[in-house]
C-alpha cells in the first residue's frame, strides 16, 4: 500500500506524519473513540493509562484550585497527541484534561506506546515533537495572557478552536469560553460584542459562527501565529 494512501487514513497530524511500517506497528493497538463533551480522560495525580489521538474535537487542560476556581492552561486537537508525557517518565499530570468540543479520536494504552516507541527511534522522534509543540503553546499562552488584551486573546482561542473542528460553527458555551479566557463567565458578553459588532463572528446559544477568519487573525495577537507556525514546522 502507497505512504499516502496508509497515512490518508489518519487526520491527526502525528499519525499522519508516520511511514506505513510505523503506523503497521501501532495499528493492532490503536482504538477507536468518541469525544464526548465533559468527558474527563485525566484526574489530578492519577496515573495516565491511556493516550489520545484527537481526529477532531478538543481537549482542555485545566488547573484546579484549592478554592475550586480553575482555569484552561493547554489545549490538545488533532495536531498533538494527549498523555505523551509518559514518554518523558511522568506518570501522572497535576492537572485534570477534558473534552471541550466533541468528536473523535483513536485511544492507545501507556504501555502499548511506550513500548513501541522503545523501539521505533521515528515514533519516538514525532511524538517528542508534539510535545515540543504543545509545551510551547502552554509557554506562549502565559505571554500572551500577562500581555494581550481579553479581545486578542479571544481572538486567538477562537481561531485555535476553529482548526480542530470541520467547519465554521465552534461548539463553545460562555461557561468554556471564560474558562479559556480566565474571566467570569458574566463578562464573556461584553468579551465578544465587539468581536461580533466588526461582523467576524456570530453568537448564538452555546455555539460561535466564525464569519471572518481574516478579520479574527487581524484581531489576534501574534501568540496564535508564533503557535501554529512551529507547529507546521514541527509536524508537517
Amino acid at each position: 500500500m502507497a505512504k499516502s494512501q496508509l497515512r490518508g487514513d489518519f487526520r491527526n497530524a502525528v499519525l499522519a506524519r508516520l511511514t506505513p511500517g510505523n503506523l503497521e506497528g501501532l495499528r493492532p493497538h490503536l482504538h477507536p473513540i468518541s469525544l464526548e463533551v465533559k468527558q474527563v480522560i485525566y484526574q489530578p495525580n492519577q496515573p495516565i493509562q491511556d493516550i489520545f489521538f484527537v481526529e477532531i474535537g478538543m481537549i482542555s487542560v485545566v488547573s484546579l484550585m484549592d478554592d475550586g476556581r480553575s482555569i484552561e492552561v493547554g489545549t490538545i486537537g488533532r495536531e498533538s497527541v494527549a498523555g505523551a508525557v509518559v514518554l518523558l517518565g511522568a506518570k501522572s499530570i497535576p492537572y485534570q484534561a477534558y473534552v471541550q468540543i466533541a468528536g473523535h479520536g483513536h485511544r492507545i494504552g501507556a504501555a502499548e506506546l511506550k513500548e513501541a516507541a522503545k523501539q521505533d527511534d521515528e515514533l519516538r522522534d514525532v511524538l517528542s515533537r508534539a510535545q515540543v509543540a504543545f509545551h510551547t503553546q502552554t509557554m506562549q499562552s502565559v505571554a500572551c495572557n500577562g500581555l494581550h488584551s481579553v479581545t486578542q486573546r479571544c481572538c486567538r482561542w477562537l481561531l485555535m478552536s476553529q482548526d480542530r473542528i470541520n467547519g465554521d460553527a465552534v461548539p463553545l458555551t460562555h461557561e468554556f469560553l471564560a474558562l479559556m479566557l480566565g474571566v467570569r463567565r458574566a463578562s464573556v458578553t461584553d468579551v465578544l460584542r465587539p468581536i461580533q459588532d466588526r461582523g467576524w463572528i456570530q453568537s448564538n446559544r452555546g455555539e460561535i459562527t466564525v464569519l471572518d477568519r481574516k478579520g479574527l487573525e487581524s484581531g489576534s495577537c501574534e501568540c496564535y501565529r508564533i503557535v501554529i507556525d512551529l507547529q507546521k514546522e514541527l509536524l508537517a
